[in-house]
């Protein structure tokens, strides 16, 4: 079997390279390839694929069938290739055996180690060693593992991989300038430098390129940048070497003009036949002047290009015709490069692949072609392959009436052709596989560049490069290009937000550059506040004939127009996943929205992904960008029935509350909290762990969701207001102050919009929680004083009591001893009364606090141990873990630190369970301390 992971993970199934099914086994493999040979321990994997610590607890079985997946998907059902190593009857760890040459990562470092060797041995050429460098970084399809989820183990071989791709492409430009090609690579230079520009070895080559290229002065300013950035930024000088070398250019020291001697005459490859000085077409579009960024992605085009290149000194030795062209396949049987871009609407692909194509047009002298395909072009249908061969025909000098009408006639003619000449082939703006294939060369001097919204993963031989977003900083830079770099940097935050608001998308950054700089007057903060209106936002990005809206209108119309039976479910899904706030959205959720079965949903929700409508940044979760959204809002609006938003909504709402409350309720089955059943579909959660992980991975769009819901309609408030209740206690024992404060400032105030004094009294309370954590002790007893009010006012005689158990908390921590001690004792009357047990030992050992800080010790200690043998009896074990970490601080406070220690032992066990008050670890941490100190003992293995 062979592997590639330097781009998406594929394995050789003997016809072609494919992918592997779900994501868990794209990641098991990973890990597997990232220890290639070697054993990973079970223990590990389980770490990797759900997190060190978060597995559930079918998690091993889990492994095991994936194991079991993944050898029938290597056709390994012998367990050769991927074995388990055992120690005795249990399964130890799982090893895959790996050869160097069917596994791309290794034959790169293979090639990239020889290449360096190469170049420290004098004896050998440069060439040599450029060649196998060039091969090595021929290899990189992408960013390595790029569709597998992160792991720890993934994420660092990725880092590592990527680190020593940067160091191939130096060595594999210090061969080149070794070799006298310094113009070849002063583009290259400019570029990695630009990304990498603390790298003193490339600048050190920037500077030797340009002034071989009759640049002193640049050369002299590329060190005078780099002096300055690293005494600015790190306080060091650049290194001695370059030091010289800008002594050396300063001199004008000519020895510096030479590259190494060549070999002898008798080592010199052949050189090639020339070529015919005819020009071919050159129908290239004007390049962008705001082109920006994009290094590693013009990088990968490059060294995919390179391939050509190392073909042509490959064939050297080959037979040529009297016009010193080749034969129809140039001897070779190498197959003809394409690279094959796609993302969504406006993100740069052509300008990625004209500039791309500009920047190589010299290794093709037989011409470039150039055509739009219109595949996704608003009004216009897509170009007919025929129409488009005819095109090629013509401007290849056939005459008109010798081009076939029929589209294979054509396409073997354009063959035949272009066969042994160097022509790229640019096909922008494609609809599809079938559109492209009789377009497509295939002479192996040939190449092309194809750009599409859908990834044409059906293209034979293609090396596909996904387009995302800009960068950061690549998106201000690209304002700058447009606007003016000194306009930018006067007003930077607001030009930051420029960006922000544009989702990075470059289209959108282009038009409100154009704007801008059609605009001098205006500041840029006049054109943030017409974009930080959301609703006119997708108007405010149109210019002149570039509008946002109208890019995604064209994706969109194909689902809308669409003859599948289930395009109508992907419109559906698109509009009214605009409705769910949060980052992303999980299936299940997703399915609850459209009210759809769960394997209905994922078809639509694939689909949209498929056509860069939506993304799925990791299994069975989907995200959409922000102005996407928008549009989609505007969609929804405009088509949906005119209660079917706020109906779904309802719906994910519901799904949201009702799991949430199912998780809380499996982190504390004990926990008192206003029980507000919500009905709707749960995702399915069996146990404190698997509701852990959960919450945490909905906890963002959980909050959004919050402060969604209470703007909107009473039954969504409603809702937010429910959602708010349960995450008090998810929030609050993890000591989240921030977020727990803002959902419940949101609730208090839609409970007082609805007239529902009940849920205002609980968000009081739960907001004295979060004044709690952030020891605003005044601010808590005056929202616990407001709450009381309401709970006498409606004789909620269990909301009351909390609320004096917290009150009273607040007036110990201000230091009002005697009147929480009064406090106290009103709620231990009515918790008496009405026989709550589980509220006595919450107001016993808030009394025991108030004792203790008047210095009444055995008035506390009888309060605490009344309060813990009351918890035992109720099986309360958090606050079982309270009175024991308080009792231990009272003995300490008397002096008896050993048994002031045997009650904090068994504290710390309580804090250290799953779920409990992470806040107070430390606090029984800090409690063990003084009495280890004292008895000169530590802490024990705790």
């Amino acid at each position: 079997m062979r592997y590639r992971v330097l781009g998406a993970l594929e394995l050789w199934d003997g016809d072609q390279w494919t992918s592997l099914g779900p994501a868990k086994w794209r990641m098991l493999l990973a890990v597997l390839l990232c220890h290639a040979n070697r054993t990973v321990p079970a223990e590990r994997l389980l770490d990797e694929l759900w997190g060190e610590g978060q597995a559930p607890q079918s998690a091993a079985k889990l492994l095991q069938t994936y194991v079991s997946r993944l050898r029938q998907s290597l056709g390994d059902a012998s367990g050769g290739a991927l074995i388990t190593d055992k120690q005795g009857y249990k399964a130890h760890g799982y090893r895959l055996v790996v050869e160097a040459a069917d596994f791309d990562a290794h034959r790169f470092e293979q090639l990239v180690e020889e290449g360096r060797r190469g170049l420290e041995r004098e004896a050998e050429s440069p060439e040599d060693a450029a060649e196998r460098l060039r091969e090595a970084l021929v290899m990189w399809r992408g960013t390595p593992f790029a569709d597998v989820p992160p792991t720890p183990s993934v994420e660092a071989e990725t880092t590592r991989l990527g680190e020593l791709r940067l160091q191939a492409v130096d060595a594999r430009i210090d061969a080149d300038l070794r070799c006298g090609r310094h113009a070849d690579v002063l583009g290259e230079l400019e570029a990695l430098t630009a990304e990498h520009p603390y790298r003193e070895g490339l600048r050190g080559r920037l500077m030797l390129a340009l002034y071989r290229s009759g640049r002193q002065a640049d050369a002299l300013a590329a060190y005078r940048d780099l002096h300055r950035l690293l005494a600015e930024d790190l306080g060091v000088e650049p290194i001695p070497p370059l030091q010289r070398l800008q002594q050396r250019i300063l001199t004008a020291d000519a020895s510096l003009l030479e590259p190494p001697a060549p070999r002898k005459e008798e080592e010199r490859p052949t050189a090639p036949a020339a070529r015919p000085a005819a020009r071919g077409p050159r129908q290239l579009p004007p390049a962008s002047q705001a082109f920006t960024g994009r290094h590693g992605e013009v990088a990968v085009i490059q060294a995919l290009l390179d391939q050509v290149d190392q073909g042509d000194q490959g064939d050297q030795g080959d037979e040529r015709d009297a016009t010193g062209e080749r034969g129809d396949d140039g001897g070779s049987g190498r197959p003809v490069v394409i690279a094959a871009i796609d993302g969504t609407g406006g993100v740069g692909k052509s300008t990625l692949a004209i500039h791309a194509a500009h920047q190589l047009a010299e290794r093709f002298p037989d011409g470039q072609l150039y055509v739009d395909l219109h595949g996704t072009t608003a009004g216009l249908s897509a170009l007919e392959p025929a129409e488009v061969l005819g095109r090629f025909l013509r401007a290849l000098g056939v005459d008109g009436s010798s081009v076939p009408g029929d589209t294979d006639e054509a396409s073997a003619q354009f063959r035949s052709l272009v066969a042994g000449r160097r022509l790229l082939v640019i096909l922008d703006n494609a609809a599809s596989v079938d559109q492209v294939r009789p377009l497509l060369p295939a002479g192996p001097d040939c190449a092309a560049l194809v750009t599409s919204r859908e990834m044409l993963t059906t293209l034979e031989g293609a090396t596909h490069l996904h387009l995302d977003v800009l960068p950061h900083d690549q998106a201000v830079a690209l304002l700058e290009r447009i606007v003016g770099v000194e306009r930018v940097r006067a007003e930077r935050a607001e030009a930051e937000e420029i960006t922000r608001l544009c989702g990075r998308l470059p289209l959108a950054l282009r038009i409100a550059g154009a704007r801008l700089a059609a605009r001098p007057a205006w500041p840029l903060r006049t054109l943030v506040s017409k974009l930080t209106d959301a609703r006119g936002r997708l108007d405010e990005l149109r210019f002149g004939d570039l509008a946002v809206r109208t890019s995604f209108e064209v994706s969109y119309d194909a689902f809308r127009l669409g003859g599948r039976s289930d395009d109508a479910d992907a419109v559906r899904a698109f509009r009214l996943l605009s409705t769910v706030p949060g980052q992303d959205v999980s299936l299940p959720v997703a399915a609850a929205l459209l009210d759809h079965p769960a394997d209905r949903t994922e078809n639509a929700l694939e689909r949209l992904v498929d056509a860069q409508l939506l993304e799925s940044p990791d299994s069975d979760r989907y995200h959409m960008h922000d102005l996407l959204r928008l549009f989609a809002s505007e969609r929804a609006e405009q088509e949906e029935p005119e209660s079917a938003p706020a109906a779904a909504l309802e719906r994910a709402m519901s799904a949201y509350v009702a799991t949430t409350q199912r998780a809380v309720t499996l982190l504390d089955p004990q926990r008192p909290w206003p029980r507000h059943p919500v009905e709707g579909p749960v995702v399915p959660l069996r146990d404190h762990a698997e509701a852990e992980v959960w919450l945490k991975a909905e906890a963002g769009n959980l909050l959004a969701a919050v402060a969604h819901a209470v703007t909107q309609s009473d039954a969504l408030a409603r809702l937010g207001i429910r959602l708010a209740q349960a995450l008090q206690w998810f929030l609050y024992p993890r000591a989240h102050a921030q977020d727990l404060q803002t959902v419940n400032e949101l609730a208090i105030g839609a409970a007082r919009r609805l007239g529902d004094l009940e849920s205002q009294a609980w968000a009081l309370d739960h907001l004295a929680g979060a004044h709690w954590l952030q020891h605003s002790y005044e601010e808590m007893r005056a929202t616990l004083e407001s709450a009381l009010e309401i709970w006498r006012a409606i004789g909620h005689q269990r909301g009351e009591q909390r609320s004096l158990c917290n009150l009273a908390d607040a007036l110990s921590e201000l230091g009002l001893f005697e009147e929480a001690i009064g406090v106290q004792r009103r709620q231990l009357a009515l918790a008496r009364d009405t026989g709550d047990l589980a509220a006595e030992v919450i107001g016993l050992g808030n009394l025991g606090r108030a004792h203790r800080g008047l210095g009444r010790s055995e008035e506390a200690l009888t309060c605490f141990k009344e309060s813990l043998e009351h918890a035992r009896r109720t099986g309360d074990v958090h606050h079982q873990g309270f009175a024991m970490y308080e009792i231990g601080i009272t003995y300490m406070e008397q002096g008896k630190f050993p048994e002031g220690r045997a009650h904090l032992d068994e504290a710390l066990p309580v804090w250290q369970r799953p779920g409990t008050y992470e806040s107070w670890r430390g606090h029984t941490w800090s409690g063990l301390f003084p009495a280890c100190m004292t008895l000169q003992i530590g802490p024990g293995p705790h």
